[in-house]
């Protein structure tokens, strides 16, 4: 699954084959819209990686919109199985992923594959509708889903 360098970053407690820069909201009740990032308000320590360029690149500026370090997490360009996990430190439904590439560069991801566990340690693909999830490669992609 192939990336272009990297540049990116992630939400929730997921794994992804390549790199990207990913934002997910809360599930709207009836008085809220779905446009609060969970990914926002955490710090960095609940980003870690396969591997980063430099600490310009490391996994804590994996946050949508942002101009921190680098503008975005990086793998190493020999990291070949590269993932990103968020840790959100409890259950959180997610109904949305944005990608985007690194800030201010031309590095973005061009296919992901998203994971979730409770431990940290089994890892599960996502299913939608009885078939394991598989978002619609690009940069600037928006696929809605649940858990």
């Amino acid at each position: 699954m192939g990336a272009r360098r990297a540049g990116c970053g992630a939400a929730l407690a997921l794994w992804i084959v390549g790199s990207c820069l990913c934002r997910a909201w809360t599930a709207p009740s009836s008085s809220q819209k779905c446009d609060e990032p969970l990914v926002s308000g955490l710090p960095h320590g609940a980003f870690s990686s396969s591997s980063s360029m430099s600490g310009s690149y490391s996994p804590g500026y994996a946050k949508i919109n942002k101009r921190g370090g680098a503008g975005g997490w990086s793998p190493s360009d020999s990291d070949h199985y590269q993932w990103l996990q968020v840790d959100f430190g409890n259950r959180k439904q997610i109904s949305a992923i944005a990608t985007q590439g690194r800030y201010s560069s031309s590095d973005w991801v061009t296919q992901y594959r998203m994971l979730y566990s409770d431990t940290g340690r089994n890892w599960k693909p996502y299913h939608q509708d009885g078939n394991i999830w598989n978002p619609m490669p690009g940069q600037g992609t928006l696929c809605p889903f649940q858990t």
